[in-house]
């Protein structure tokens, strides 16, 4: 009976003692279970943030990846700037000391250009660069001088462009070299030309300037908040603007000052392509699709 009981009694400090460290595994096992979850978690933010950087490789690229792996090749490095046509069907690139633009042709073509400092297509697919002394348009091959206006920013519109310098003189040209209008501004500003090349916005100093693109006929001079950047929306007289600190974007027709809030959120800094509804933001030099603003 003693055995018995002592066997019995060992049985039972034995079974407690399971208890006790199945008691004290227990907490081990959540533990254990937390890291190897956080480990899955890392892993999964690890592969959703690189998605968008592999979706916005510049040769991967849905639209533009084709022309990217030829302007890559062409100029290696280091690119300065890009610029896309109209509809969408060439590209070009530019370093301190050559253009390289790509399209429907087989092999890119390289232009001399020391000094480039911007470029632009025009409505016909044109191409156009400012270098620190001139302004030359793409012809037959060649880029030939238009004038010995040297502007720091240019756009593209219907006919020909718009060319800014330092001291915010603004031209619109033909592409024969004829001065369609001009404008002149306190300082240089962040120039773009909308849908269809119609009209033009200047963000100068929180304030918003909006042009008849072709003849540079002023439309409205303005300050619906201190802007801090502006998209370009599907209709031709409409923009998106971000406004600074908490207030709310706002969507302004150019041509009657009408103004829509939008909501406050981040939004991908973006051109929107004149002869496509498609928005396009540099990466590496190149172009690359970003999203709807």
């Amino acid at each position: 009976m003693r055995d018995r009981d002592g066997h019995g009694a060992a049985g039972r400090r034995g079974l407690r003692l399971s208890g006790r460290h199945s008691r004290a595994l227990g907490p081990r096992s959540w533990a254990l279970s937390l890291i190897i979850a956080a480990a899955l978690a890392l892993l999964v933010a690890t592969a959703t943030t690189s998605l968008p950087y592999l979706v916005s490789s510049p040769t991967t690229d849905p639209h533009f990846g084709k022309l990217n792996h030829c302007l890559a090749l062409a100029l290696p490095g280091p690119r300065l700037g890009w610029a896309v046509a109209p509809d969408g069907s060439q590209a070009a690139t530019f370093g301190a000391r050559a253009v390289a633009l790509c399209g429907a042709q087989k092999s890119p073509t390289v232009f001399s250009a020391p000094g480039a400092v911007a470029i632009t297509f025009d409505g016909q697919g044109r191409l156009w660069v400012a270098t620190h002394e001139q302004l030359l348009r793409e012809e037959a091959g060649q880029l030939v001088p238009v004038g010995d206006f040297a502007p720091v920013a240019l756009a593209g519109h219907s006919e020909g462009v718009i060319a800014l310098d330092t001291a915010g003189q603004m031209l619109s040209i033909s592409a024969q070299g004829q001065v369609l209008g001009q404008a002149k501004l306190p300082f240089p500003g962040a120039l773009s030309v909308g849908p269809e090349g119609l009209l033009a916005a200047v963000v100068v100093d929180g304030g918003l300037i909006a042009y008849e693109a072709r003849s540079l006929t002023l439309l409205r001079a303005e300050a619906p908040c201190q802007v801090e950047g502006l998209w370009w929306l599907d209709a031709p007289e409409r923009v998106l603007l971000a406004c600074e600190g908490q207030q709310p974007a706002l969507s302004v027709d150019l041509r009657t000052g009408q103004r829509e809030e939008a909501p406050r959120r981040w939004r991908t800094s973006a051109r929107r392509l004149p002869g496509r509804p498609l928005y396009v933001h540099g990466c590496e030099g190149l172009p690359c699709t970003a999203p709807s603003p």
